[in-house]
Formats: structure tokens, sequence, C-alpha cells
């Protein structure tokens, strides 16, 4: 609900409510006061001043965010609002009394004016209850709706993530790879372009839960590596060795392949006569740990992680609920290796 349709909804409830409530009052002075005229207009004084007490109530949460308090402390706050509020009401309609001549000041009884504001303070706290009743329930659907928000964008952002993480010089370099393979072998030529459309395919239509098994990443790294090859040639040597309890492992889209795009990038494509990349993917101590080894020289400046690998993090710890965590390590003299250790979930179990 809209601002403007709250303080809409807030003034049409406050005259109907008030109304009824004026409307008793006089209901009551015609049953048992009938010949005392004034208790009309006291009547009308008794519910313009309640009327004004909530009114300023409301003022004073909205300025001083009551709802936002601990209950408890909300609630004494309330209750002592509307003690004094009524003793003030109450007082207030006995000097109107007093100056219409309904009574003499040696006549005032300090028991009546308890007893009236006892029965002030119930109506105002059962007004209470009535607002930050519905204050707390819009807030709460305020509060679902702006997760669920929150939850949507953060699924387009990874949308767009995963996306954006197929580098487009590779989508150049194998279109202008595959065109040359046309001329020399239109055969393998169409398996290329097979394998271009499954990885689009793959990437366009991910799993909605952010979440793939490692046997359909397997799958994707396959054409990845496959297009690869045919850019690097003889100079890009890939070989895997995965446990077969792995490949239902849950993984985000891309995860592994992130690992081997950078491989290339920063490995066999700095060096003159390329190089190899070992991929091996095994169960441990309740962990997915993905080892990329590669053949070069570690940078150092590339040790830190990159936007990608922060992103493949980030979405980690979203999709999997624990974290991940990912290493760097120059482990020969002209080897590296990258190792991503994730949170073990079982693809099969997250839908049933």
């Amino acid at each position: 609900m809209t601002a403007s349709r709250q303080q809409k909804w807030y003034w049409v409830c406050q005259a109907i409510g008030w109304t009824c409530y004026l409307f008793i009052g006089l209901l009551m002075s015609f049953l048992f006061f009938k010949k005392q005229a004034g208790m009309y207009a006291v009547q009308f004084v008794g519910t313009a001043i309640f009327f004004g007490t909530t009114h300023l109530q409301r003022h004073l949460n909205c300025k001083h965010r009551w709802l936002e308090l601990p209950l408890g402390k909300m609630v004494l706050l309330v209750l002592a609002y509307n003690a004094v509020a009524s003793l003030t009401c109450q007082l207030l309609v006995c000097l109107f009394m007093l100056s219409i001549g309904m009574f003499s000041l040696k006549e005032f009884s300090f028991g009546y004016l308890v007893m009236y504001s006892a029965n002030g303070l119930v109506i105002l706290s059962f007004w209470s209850t009535i607002y930050f009743a519905f204050q707390a329930i819009q807030r709460w659907k305020e509060k679902e709706v702006e997760a669920w928000k929150l939850q949507l964008s953060l699924k387009e952002a990874e949308l767009q993530a995963i996306r954006s993480q197929l580098n487009p010089h590779f989508l150049f370099n194998s279109l202008n790879n595959i065109r040359s393979l046309v001329l020399v072998d239109q055969t393998k030529a169409r398996e290329m372009i097979t394998r271009l459309s499954a990885m689009m395919r793959y990437v366009i239509g991910y799993n909605r839960n952010n979440l793939v098994s490692v046997a359909e990443e397997l799958d994707f790294l396959d054409h990845y590596v496959a297009l690869e090859k045919i850019h690097f040639e003889d100079k890009l040597d890939f070989s895997s060795q995965v446990e077969a309890s792995v490949k239902n492992a849950a993984i985000p889209p891309l995860g592994i392949q992130l690992l081997v795009e950078n491989a290339i990038k920063h490995g066999i494509g700095t060096q003159a006569k390329g190089g190899r990349i070992q991929l091996s993917l095994n169960r441990q101590n309740g962990h997915l740990r993905v080892q990329v080894e590669n053949t070069g020289i570690l940078d150092a400046s590339s040790a830190s992680k990159g936007i990608g690998l922060q992103r493949l993090l980030e979405r980690v710890a979203h999709s999997l609920d624990q974290p991940g965590n990912f290493a760097l390590t120059q482990t020969s003299d002209n080897s590296v290796t990258a190792t991503l250790t994730l949170p073990w979930k079982d693809y099969e179990n997250l839908h049933r």
C-alpha cells in the first residue's frame, strides 16, 4: 500500500471510528442524562480531545519510530502515553464542565476522575492496539516485498554475471576458427558449430536455482576445450581426473570453466610452446575440491582474486548457503595450481 493510500485510509478510519464513539456517547447521554443538556456538548469535546491525542500518538510514532523499538519497551511507552493522554483528556473535560456550570469545584470527585481516566485508558489502548497491529502488518508486508525484490535483483545480477563470464573474445575467436575450418574440414566445422550452440544454450538457459550438476558442467567444459583446441592446436594438452561420485555434486554454472579459462589465458596463452592443463575433481572432508594445474609462472599481480572469481565465490555463498575458498599457488618451477573448495551438496537432493 502506497503512503498516500495509507494516509487516506487512516483519515477514513479515524472519521468512522470516532464518529461511532461520539454516537455511542450521545446515545448514553440521551438515555441517562436527559435533564443535563450540557452532556451532549461534553461528548463532542471529549471525542475531539481523544481524536487529537490519537493523532498526536501517530505523529510521535512516525517521528520517533516507536515500531522499531523492542516490543516490551514499545508497549510500556504506548501505555504510558495513553495513561497521560487519558488523564489530560478527563481534566480538560472537567474544566469544560466547570466552565459551563455543570458542577461546582466543591462537587469535584477525584474518584470519578480516576474512574473516567481508566475508562479512557482502555479506549486509547484499544485504538493503539488496532493502529500498531496494522502498522506492524504493513511493515511485514513491505519487508516481504523488499525481500522478494532483492532476491529477484540478485538472481538477475547472477544471470548477468554468468552470461558475461563467457569471454566475448572466445566467441569471436571460435567463430573465426570455425569459418577457417569450413574450408578445410566441413564435418569438423559442423561439429564445432554444434558445440558452440550447445554452449550458448547452456549459458542462456541455466538452472533457475543457480546450480547445476558437475556432470552438466563437465559436458559444457568439454565443448569449451574442444573449441579452444582449434585455436591453440597442439599447444593445448588438456586432461582430467574426475571421481565418479562427484558428478552429482551441485556447483554454480561456469564455475569449473572459469578456472580452466584462467589457466588458458594466464598460463598456456603466455607460453610460446603452449603447455598442459590437468583438471581433477574429488570429494574431500565433506567438500567438493576442484583443482586446475597448468603450465606457467605465477604472476604476483594475478595472485589476487579477479572480478570473475569474486563473483563466483559470491554465487557459491548465496547458492550453497556456505562460503567457498579459492587458492592460487606455484606448485613447481613451471606449474601453477588453482584450487576451488566448495561446500558439498547433492544436486539431485535439491530437486526432490
